[in-house]
């Protein structure tokens, strides 16, 4: 949960100094944009700690996260983040260092043609972890080639 966190965290100011056209830039058609980017990695720990982990319904809809084009500002999707982060933190909380291997099944809804799958908490938590800071080092890329000026966006220091 602290990498989770620490993701979030570059996000945040990654997006702090990037208006609404260009978080949903797409460089090319095919390429996604860094809102895209972001309602993707909301979805995904939706999915697997709320919903997979936590026991919450599995409401999410992974196309639309590729095929929005616009419509919601910066602090929108850094609202929508912040919103899953502490429906996660407060899965997480309840966990036991027993819980860990636990096995839960991820349910995708049917509309979405994925099958579901059983994993470990703690290989939930890993992989969430490494999928978050995945598309993060691409969010972060992008707001460097579209800010107006150079402004550092990582502080390494905070990297334990």
């Amino acid at each position: 949960m602290r990498r989770l966190d620490q993701s979030l965290g570059y996000v945040e100011l990654a997006l702090a100094k990037l208006t609404e056209e260009k978080v949903w830039l797409r460089p090319r058609p095919k390429m996604n944009a860094i809102g895209n980017l972001c309602l993707h990695v909301a979805g995904s720990e939706y999915q697997h700690l709320v919903s997979g982990i936590g026991g919450r319904a599995a409401d999410r809809d992974r196309p639309s996260e590729f095929l929005t084009r616009g419509g919601i500002p910066p602090e929108g999707l850094l609202g929508m983040m912040r919103e899953v982060r502490e429906e996660s933190w407060s899965v997480i909380r309840g966990l036991t260092e027993g819980d860990l291997q636990r096995v839960v099944a991820v349910h995708y809804p049917e509309s979405s043609g994925m099958e579901g799958y059983s994993w470990s908490i703690q290989k939930i938590l890993i992989g969430a972890a490494e999928h978050y800071a995945y598309h993060t080092g691409q969010i972060v890329f992008a707001a460097k080639l579209l800010q107006e000026e150079e402004i550092h966006l990582l502080n390494w220091q905070h990297y334990d």
